[in-house]
């Protein structure tokens, strides 16, 4: 059962939390965006290749029909890309768009470019080219409306996000056209030619994109994303609408802010005048006259040393503030002698900070040993708040700084030694307040930068430790993320590498059965930009370009050139996966006679040396790569939490290092755990404790189970003192209600 958290509380509200985090992908879901990749790119290359030609006529056309030189050059020299190297161009945008792919799906960050809050020029030539790209996207969008609005829907439901924007999908018309613009860029560097084919694709692409995201979608139908999606329109105009109306509720909350401690003192003026608060006489300026002739200040001066002398030589002195006393002496204060000659509004004003100090002492993320520190002040509080109505008004006033910043300092007293030594500073900034203020402010603006500069250390200090303490069970779950994941991965790049040219059994079995064992083996030790992986990736696509028939000389010469460095690093492959000799020998002995093959003019082919199916599996022996990746049996199995989406799977989502989890047992006790590092794959957290020797790690759906089952919550560092004065307010107005 949910608890229900008090309204003074720093722990967040989840159901008030509103960050959000890009959801990772699981091998599932990264496989099943793959699917979606090569529909949509397969599908348009298809579609250019077949219109090359009309696409051709096209620009012949036009180029005669233009009066300008330069615009019919642009045509011309359009025209003679796609006569000559449209098969090639269209391969690098296809490789373009699966490198941006790729990049997205595992949350790599697009290269920095220029943001609009930097003041900076644009030239014509990148004018031109943005408004190319923005008047492509607007085409394709427009013809494909209906099909976009549930695609990007099904998209942002697989991939765990409320709402996916049109220009940050993976799949939509804009990362398409952008890719599209790149792969011409790296042929053809000229603008106004780049501008010309970029729009050719666009027109083509306009009356065939459509039935492609059709195709899409049901893709992701029969795999159950939002099969019973109906299709509509966005209400755009809904949530535009709604910006000026947040703009100037943002504007109407700031304004409400300061105005918090007007509203608060007219409060305090409506129960004074109402004669609600104890005492009586006329208010003096919060300095009444007290007994014997002191004033009120007067005597919380002497409180604040001790006792102080009531009239007939009796003495009145607060209840004693020990090192581990939380008590309010504020209530004991109001019953006292000592306020019988208040005026009405000191006595509101003793009211109210003792209220406050009631809040802080129920607030449950605060240790006891804390609270005690923060008891001691409450006469030299509260005669700073008769000296200084700001106090109400400033949330940055310093009186509220230093008690906030003790409070943050919670999170950074463990119950050992280092923690004892960081209460026992606190204690003597405290004691330094105490012998100290009389009417200064000052004292406590020291005080409150000394324990931020503390904090700020603490924090720091913290952060290096975990860092470093964590990189270890970092670097374990990454590559067991790697391990999961480096099946859909290699197969998909050895699926691309044997789609751009078609090569013969032996060679495609060799990548599929052998060459796989090495990129898996990269893949898990270094990632994806790893420079082994990259480099045997490019080993794997010269080995199926090298056995493709040689036409020309030129080719055969590449071949000749690049040939004994192939051979070598095949060899040195084979070598680290341990492949059985025989395997070995006989595909490079197939690979000699390829090879010949294809620089052989015109003349009937060597057939290979046959091997059945038999001979290869006595032959071949278990994976090296499988016993080095499979990741070891945990100590203890994790208890298996729902796989729930809802707002407490999108808030432990939400999670971003730095935050703090409160964590709540049987027994009755809780710990504070630091979130440290979480993973871009399998949504484990790594959390350590608050002086971040110790770690766990948990999953988000057993994360989000504890969420639901109020074991755990977020903790949010906000202004105790905050908090209190918005449950001061409330009850104050509730006692103007009721009198």
């Amino acid at each position: 059962m949910e608890r229900e958290m008090p309204d003074n509380s720093v722990v967040v509200n989840l159901n008030q939390f509103e960050r959000s985090r890009r959801a990772q992908v699981s091998a599932e879901t990264l496989s099943i965006l793959h699917g979606c990749r090569d529909l949509l790119i397969e599908g348009a290359t298809r579609v250019l290749t077949r219109q090359t030609e009309a696409m051709e006529n096209t620009l012949l056309a036009m180029a005669d029909r233009s009066p300008l030189l330069d615009t019919r050059n642009s045509y011309y020299g359009a025209q003679g890309i796609l006569n000559k190297r449209a098969n090639e161009l269209l391969s690098i945008c296809k490789d373009v768009y699966c490198q941006t792919f790729s990049d997205f799906a595992h949350n790599r960050e697009k290269p920095a470019s220029t943001e609009l809050s930097e003041l900076s020029l644009v030239d014509d030539q990148d004018f031109e080219i943005t408004l190319a790209v923005d008047k492509a996207t607007s085409r394709l969008r427009y013809n494909c409306a209906e099909e976009l609005v549930a695609l990007d829907a099904r998209i942002a439901h697989l991939l765990g996000r409320a709402d996916l924007s049109e220009n940050d999908s993976p799949l939509g018309p804009r990362a398409l056209c952008e890719a599209l613009l790149d792969g011409i860029t790296r042929i053809q560097p000229e603008q106004d030619i780049r501008i010309v084919l970029l729009n050719q694709f666009d027109l083509v692409l306009t009356t065939e994109l459509a039935q492609i995201y059709q195709s899409i979608n049901r893709y992701l139908i029969d795999r159950g994303i939002l099969p019973d999606l109906k299709v509509g329109t966005k209400a755009r105009a809904q949530s535009t609408a709604a910006t000026p109306n947040s703009a100037a509720a943002a504007s109407a909350a700031h304004a409400m802010q300061g105005q918090t401690g007007g509203d608060m003192f007219r409060l305090f003026e409506q129960m004074a005048g109402g004669g609600t608060a104890a005492g009586g006489g006329g208010y003096a300026g919060g300095a009444s006259a007290g007994l014997g002739g002191f004033s009120l200040l007067d005597s919380l001066s002497q409180l604040q040393t001790g006792s102080m002398m009531l009239p007939g030589g009796a003495r009145f002195e607060l209840p004693l503030l020990e090192a581990a006393t939380i008590h309010n002496v504020l209530r004991s204060l109001q019953q006292s002698p000592v306020m019988q000659s208040a005026s009405p509004l000191d006595a509101v004003l003793v009211d109210a900070v003792a209220t406050l100090f009631d809040v802080v002492f129920d607030e449950a993320t605060i240790p006891d040993r804390l609270k005690a520190q923060i008891a001691r002040l409450q006469i030299p509080v509260l005669k700073a708040a008769m000296l200084d109505r700001n106090f109400f008004s400033q949330s940055n006033h310093p009186v509220r700084r230093m008690l906030d910043a003790i409070a943050t300092l919670a999170i950074h007293l463990p119950d050992n030694e280092a923690g004892n030594a960081r209460l026992e500073s606190i204690s003597q900034i405290v004691s330094r307040v105490l012998d100290s203020f009389e009417k200064d402010i000052a004292v406590f603006d020291s005080a409150a930068t000394e324990l931020e500069a503390m904090g700020a250390l603490l924090e720091d200090t913290l952060e290096e430790t975990v860092d470093a303490g964590l990189q270890e069970d970092i670097a374990q779950i990454k590559q067991s993320e790697r391990a999961e994941l480096a099946p859909v991965i290699v197969h998909d790049f050895i699926n691309r590498a044997l789609k751009e040219q078609p090569v013969v059994e032996a060679v495609r079995e060799f990548l599929r059965r052998d060459w796989a064992q090495l990129l898996t083996l990269d893949y898990v030790n270094e990632g994806e930009q790893g420079a082994h992986f990259n480099s045997h990736v490019e080993t794997m696509r010269e080995l199926v370009w090298s056995v493709q028939p040689k036409a020309d000389m030129d080719a055969r010469l590449m071949l000749v050139r690049i040939l004994p460095g192939l051979l070598k690093r095949l060899r040195e492959g084979v070598a680290e996966i341990e492949l059985p000799e025989k395997l070995a020998d006989r595909f490079f002995a197939t690979l000699v006679i390829l090879h010949a093959n294809a620089v052989r003019p015109n003349a009937q082919p060597v057939p290979l040396p046959d091997i059945t199916p038999e001979e290869i599996e006595e032959l071949a022996i278990a994976p090296a790569a499988e016993a080095a990746v499979s990741p070891e049996p945990a100590a203890e199995a994790e208890p298996v939490a729902p796989e729930l989406e809802d707002e407490f799977t999108l808030r432990a989502r939400a999670l971003n290092k730095g935050d703090w989890v409160e964590f709540h047992y049987d027994d009755g006790t809780f710990r504070w755990a630091r979130l440290g590092w979480a993973s871009s794959i399998k949504n484990t957290y790594l959390f350590s404790d608050q002086d971040g020797m110790n770690s766990f790690s948990i999953s988000l759906n057993r994360l989000a189970d504890k969420l639901r089952r109020g074991e755990a919550v977020l903790v949010e560092r906000k202004s105790i003192t905050e908090s209190a004065f918005g449950k001061l307010m409330n009850l104050f107005r509730q006692k103007l209600g009721a009198a």
